[in-house]
């Protein structure tokens, strides 16, 4: 059930890594590329078009070493506050993250964009009108997804299982290669995934699979896979089992599944290196048979690892696990950053990530070696080995931490934050492939809340902290001298970047779980969270005549675990020599003593139908009694259920949730020690009736979606 978590969202004159020499202006159209830049690339193998168009923002983080930060841009404090919206698009997807969880690509006037069903378009930046679209409608990609774009080509995922390469003049596709074998052989489990914005480097498209895909995740077998493709064919030019051992899995493959890259890599273009962020293990925390772990002893490698690989062949460089063993789901998935920096008086190339665990690492960008470590975020038992017997309030929490892309700038790291808590037992899970396993309770995200920090990276130093009234998913943007962010609930960000004072704040049309793409004097910002999901064009002077519709807070799912597809072919990592974590210029880890709290179950609103039979209040077991309940945007339309002691429950279940799955379960309590009823998952648009008794002891029960605990409700028989 893990993976639902996912949400997803600068006085310095930057110095971006200028990874493009001979930059050309934008004024060219990307989607009337020559036939020369179409095909071709630099001898260091950067294609045409993104050395063309480097001063726009032609890769999933502007650039190679994933700094998400220009000075080629109009934007900066002195006209900040002139920026309104100039056009808009809207996002018809909808999932559990939902229309949008990643930015666009820009070359010169075209926008290329990618939905949360697949779909992919270009759009004129101007005005945000279609040039060409590219329909998939396919409701079980999960995100973060997006487009890389070169050597003429748009490359995308355009399933759960396959990447596709459409022409980018015309959006035509020009091949489609199937990672994932969705036909497996008897015994054989399909668990694997691509949630991944992938990216290009030298004739290869470099791509992930993940323990998971939009209906289940991290059941058992599921390993993630990196892979880099041939641009021309899709060939599988190599791959690389981010779980050391992907036969046996830590020594119980029915049970365990792991690793696998979220977030695009940074490439060297200098030494032809790719760095990769690797995920956590499964199951988390364990299970009943498998308390804290115990069916995956160990540090199960490679998992909470960042990787250097070779580019051209996947042979391991290095590697450093920052958290061996994790319990929790504390990723390191961030999407590394490259950056010089001086750290204890010497010059280092460095590169920088974090994750879910709430810190931010620098490492030795030649020998992995760890310099610093800085803390972020609030911090509660997270350094736990074992969870003890009961409730354990975490933090952070499995959809906390460092959940978005961070961006780098003139020697500051701008780390976004979200702040929100898990209740974990020993045997709880949020693996939805783990069956029989209590679900550990997520803290409702509309309570939780996040900030953006800035952190020297000479020596991890926190520089400045602002805390936000709502969990930050917008990622981290520097343009000019601000830094951008924007939050679930639709509020973007403006801060000075040297400072962290607030310049500016807006109110987006909907909810964010995306980051923008910003190009000339406009930025190009995802709102793809509630009823008015749109991609929004930000402009000084913008249009007078739109305004922006504020949108309600949202209640997205709680984690789901994907059940990702093992692929053929996948070579095991060979054995490498570990690198030590040296502790120079370590910034120690705060431990605080808490006591654990109860689980916080979020109240929702709700609307139940009642049509008694005969009696409206039957008291004895042969009473009949009807329920109607729907699930919309990943909320029951009501908090309470009443029937009548003993009665037989006719429930008619509504999902109308397009391309999500739900069920309603009724336990005993929050604790879900008992099962009382537990409905049949469905997908929606569906409609499911459920036949059940009520307990004969009045009292307060539970329900919930089992996809999605945090929806949920008091379930009363009186």
């Amino acid at each position: 059930m893990q993976r639902l978590l996912r949400l997803l969202i600068v006085t310095l004159v930057i110095g971006c890594l200028t990874l493009f020499s001979g930059a050309v202006a934008q004024e060219e159209n990307a989607t009337n590329m020559t036939n020369e830049t179409a095909g071709s690339q630099t001898a260091d193998g950067v294609p045409l078009e993104i050395v063309q168009y480097a001063a726009d923002w032609p890769l999933p983080n502007r650039d190679y070493e994933n700094t998400r930060a220009t000075t080629d841009v109009s934007i900066s404090k002195e006209n900040v506050n002139d920026l309104a919206i100039a056009w808009t698009f809207d996002i018809n997807a909808t999932g559990t993250f939902g229309g949008a969880s990643s930015n666009p690509i820009i070359m010169g006037d075209t926008v290329y964009f990618q939905d949360l069903h697949a779909n992919t378009y270009a759009l004129n930046l101007a005005d945000g009108s279609v040039t060409w679209e590219k329909i998939y409608n396919n409701t079980t990609v999960t995100g973060p997804n997006g487009p890389a774009v070169g050597w003429g080509k748009v490359f995308v995922t355009n399933d759960p299982f396959s990447i596709a390469a459409l022409n980018a003049s015309s959006g035509e596709e020009l091949w489609v290669m199937q990672l994932i074998n969705t036909t497996p052989l008897a015994g054989e489990i399909i668990g694997e995934g691509i949630d991944i914005q992938p990216t290009v480097y030298n004739n290869l498209v470099f791509t992930s699979t993940v323990p998971g895909r939009g209906d289940v995740f991290y059941r058992g077998g599921a390993v993630g896979i990196l892979y880099a493709l041939d641009q021309e064919t899709g060939e599988v030019v190599w791959n690389f089992s981010t779980v050391d051992d992907p036969a046996s899995i830590w020594g119980n493959p029915e049970v365990n599944s792991g690793g696998g890259a979220w977030y695009t890599p940074a490439v060297d273009t200098g030494t032809g290196i790719t760095y990769w962020s690797i995920a956590n293990p499964a199951p988390f925390a364990g299970t009943p048979e498998f308390p804290n772990g115990a069916s995956r002893p160990g540090p199960n490698l490679y998992t909470n690892t960042l990787m250097a690989l070779d580019h051209a062949t996947g042979d391991m460089v290095w590697f450093t696990q920052v958290l061996p063993h994790d319990l929790f789901d504390h990723d390191l998935q961030m999407p590394p950053i490259l950056a010089d920096a001086n750290i204890s008086g010497e010059d280092q190339k460095i590169v920088i990530s974090g994750g879910k665990m709430g810190r931010v690492y620098a490492f030795n960008r030649d020998t992995g070696a760890i310099l610093w470590v800085s803390v972020v975020g609030r911090h509660e038992n997270d350094h736990l080995a074992a969870l003890p017997p009961g409730n354990t309030t975490v933090y952070p929490g499995a959809l906390g931490g460092v959940e978005t892309p961070m961006a780098y700038a003139n020697g500051t790291v701008y780390v976004p934050y979200v702040d929100l808590y898990t209740n974990w037992t020993p045997e709880s899970s949020l693996s939805i492939g783990v069956e029989g396993a209590p679900q550990a309770e997520i803290q409702p995200v509309p309570e939780g809340t996040g900030g953006l920090v800035a952190i020297e990276a000479n020596s991890g130093k926190v520089l400045w902290d602002r805390k936000l009234d709502s969990i930050n998913v917008g990622g981290a943007t520097v343009v000019n001298d601000l830094v951008f962010t924007g939050t679930f609930n639709g509020t973007i960000y403006a801060f000075d970047a040297v400072t962290g004072e607030e310049v500016w704040n807006f109110t987006a049309p909907a909810g964010i779980n995306a980051w923008p793409a910003v190009a000339g004097d406009t930025i190009v910002w995802p709102c793809g969270v509630g009823e008015m999901a749109q991609v929004i064009a930000l402009r000084p002077g913008g249009m007078a005549n739109v305004t922006p519709t504020p949108t309600v807070n949202v209640t997205p799912a709680a984690p789901v675990n994907m059940t990702p597809t093992p692929t053929v072919n996948v070579t095991p990592a060979a054995p490498v020599n570990m690198t030590p974590m040296p502790t120079m210029n370590v910034t120690p880890t705060p431990t605080v003593n808490v006591t654990p709290t109860v689980n916080v179950t979020p109240a929702l609103t709700v609307n139940v139908t009642q049509t008694p039979t005969e009696n409206v209040t039957p008291t004895t077991p042969e009473a009949e009694m009807m329920v109607n309940i729907s699930a919309d945007n990943l909320a029951f339309d009501t908090e309470t259920i009443t029937v009548p002691a003993g009665a037989n429950v006719t429930m008619v279940f509504d999902n109308q949730d397009g391309g999500i799955p739900h069920n309603v379960a009724i336990y005993d309590s929050p604790l879900r020690s008992e099962e009382i009823f537990v409905g049949e998952v469905i997908t929606g648009p569906a409609q499911i009736t459920y036949n059940f008794t009520a307990p004969s002891e009045p009292g307060t029960y539970y329900f919930q979606c089992d996809v999605h605990p945090s929806m949920n409700g008091d379930f009363i028989v009186e």
